[in-house]
């Protein structure tokens, strides 16, 4: 649904929420349980395991999975705890990056979607994430190559890769320039194959 948020049309069965990672996990835990309570026809899933799971046995689930499907609501709702490639430590970064909303939740941004469907082994992952990054190379190039070193040195933190180095290499300012060279070595010395050639047109 956030994917959808950001404009890509396509049909998706359930929606995926990051409950912030309060106190332990436990106390996690209970707030999933007690959101869910009312709800006389609801149940939790181990989507790892395919089975269903009692209330009960939700921190090992958790443990196990880093979320938890909800059913017999309105739709799955799929609830993280961590999800895939993010840190516990990132909520509060991808809670002030969101700027969208849907009711009472925050939409969360591009570059950290990304983090979420890279290497899942899913194709309607990789189709999101193909849109996510044009979307994201195209908005953040258009400015890179006119914006300030402090503008600069925001999106760059946003979102890092070949592309967006290369539109920073293009603005007037030597110092936005020297930050897109340092974000391609960056990249490079890590084996990204596009950051390295892309190192060869600006060495």
């Amino acid at each position: 649904m956030a994917v959808i948020a950001h404009g890509l049309p396509r049909t998706t069965v359930d929606a995926d929420i990051w409950l912030e990672p309060q106190g332990n996990l436990g106390e996690w835990c209970n707030t999933i349980r007690e959101a869910a309570e009312p709800h006389a026809k609801r149940f939790f899933f181990d989507v790892s395991r395919h089975c269903k799971v009692e209330p009960a046995g939700l921190e090992q689930t958790i443990d196990d999975a880093g979320m938890v499907r909800i059913g017999g609501i309105d739709r799955y709702l799929d609830v993280f705890y961590q999800p895939h490639q993010l840190d516990l430590e990132d909520f509060d970064a991808a809670w002030d990056f969101a700027t969208l909303a849907l009711g009472h939740a925050r939409v969360m941004d591009e570059s950290f979607l990304i983090a979420t469907k890279t290497d899942t082994g899913r194709t309607s992952d990789q189709d999101d994430v193909s849109f996510l990054e044009k979307k994201l190379r195209s908005e953040m190039s258009s400015r890179l190559v006119v914006c300030s070193f402090a503008e600069a040195g925001e999106l760059l933190a946003r979102y890092l890769d070949h592309a967006t180095c290369e539109a920073a290499m293009e603005n007037p300012d030597p110092a936005v320039r020297e930050m897109g060279l340092a974000g391609l070595s960056e990249l490079a010395a890590d084996g990204n194959p596009f950051a390295i050639e892309a190192l060869k047109k600006w060495e």
